[in-house]
């Protein structure tokens, strides 16, 4: 009888020590298994890159480096990814060093005042005119947002980009008329169909291509047509006569007429019968073509030359804080890559 009692408890005890055994050493296996997997490859002040910052980063960087001058671009692509998770938390930390914030309340308001500047009210819209702007999906430009929010602040504390000086903008000028592009002086005539019966624009579009063909041979019968009552342009009582507008101008109001006028070309020439954006059917007569002048454009040079130079002077920044910034580096490839001889030690790449 207690032979028979002594096997059970001996099974009892055998199975209770695997058990404490197996609870003893499978926390410590799987925290094995995830510090290696979330291992520090960098460390940059206060805050540390692991290997799974570095997996998120790798798709990001990719989407985003487009946007980055060459000399950002150095070495493999790994170290590349290195170096860009390093330079967003040089940021993160001086960002975090003036109490810059950027909560989901501030990232909403970022929103809502690019969408009023857009003069968008529906996220719809903004989320297309986002893609449309950055070639971005919306989602990374979103997940960029608290980035360009840290730099536009750090922009005004920390950095002081210089004006644009005006040698600078008649430069930029001389150098890219062709990119400015040209403003005319010409005459439209507009005719709207009656009804939306084939019949109807078909007629429409008949009569005015009588009155070019006409016109072809005697310009002055289009500005007679162009006064006349049937013209429903705006500019009827002079003529038709649009003076002097620059083809940037005139997209944002009549884009479909601003893209005949620098396909027909030179003056004495009269575009064939086209649909403008409200579906009526138009005729435009140049008058005179020119270079835009520096005076209708200059600021918007000197918007555009203002914006490299807070690109550049930030870049410069960023550099300058990573230099004076304590990194140590344990990522394996990057100190093979660079000779690196002492990963503890602060490191910079020039």
């Amino acid at each position: 009888m207690q032979k028979g009692l002594r096997m059970p408890r001996l099974l009892i005890l055998f199975f209770a020590s695997v058990f404490v055994f197996s609870l003893f050493f499978a926390p410590i296996i799987s925290l094995s298994s995830y510090e290696s997997l979330n291992s520090v490859l960098v460390i940059v002040g206060p805050k540390s890159i692991s290997s799974l910052d570095y997996e998120e980063g790798v798709e990001r960087y990719k989407n985003l480096s487009r946007f980055f001058p060459n000399y950002r671009k150095k070495g493999s692509l790994h170290s590349q990814v290195v170096d860009f998770l390093i330079d967003r938390a040089v940021v993160d930390n001086a960002a975090d060093e003036e109490s810059i914030q950027v909560n989901e309340k501030r990232i909403e308001a970022e929103i809502q005042k690019r969408m009023e500047a857009q003069g968008i009210s529906d996220l719809e819209q903004f989320k297309k005119a986002v893609q449309t702007q950055f070639n971005l999906p919306y989602d990374v430009w979103l997940e960029d947002l608290p980035y360009q929010i840290k730099k536009g602040q750090l922009l005004q504390i920390k950095v002081s980009p210089p004006l644009p000086s005006e040698q600078e903008v008649q430069a930029w000028y001389n150098k890219n008329k062709a990119k400015v592009g040209s403003e005319f002086r010409f005459r439209e005539i507009v005719f709207s169909p009656s009804n939306a019966s084939i019949d109807e624009e078909t007629r429409v579009f008949n009569e005015l291509t009588e009155i070019r063909n006409k016109s072809l041979k005697d310009p002055s019968f289009f500005k007679l047509v162009a006064s006349g009552p049937r013209n429903e342009s705006r500019y009827r009582l002079n003529g038709g006569l649009v003076n002097w507008v620059p083809t940037f101008e005139l997209y944002k109001s009549q884009p479909t007429t601003a893209s005949v006028l620098t396909q027909v070309g030179g003056a004495g020439k009269i575009s064939e019968v086209f649909r403008d954006d409200r579906k009526r059917y138009c005729l435009v007569f140049i008058e005179g073509m020119r270079p835009t002048p520096l005076d209708a454009v200059r600021k918007g040079i000197q918007g555009f030359l203002f914006r490299e130079k807070e690109q550049t002077s930030f870049e410069d920044w960023v550099s300058n804080t990573r230099k004076n910034s304590s990194i140590s580096i344990f990522d394996p490839i990057y100190i093979k890559e660079y000779n690196i001889s002492n990963p503890e030690e602060k490191y910079n790449i020039d």
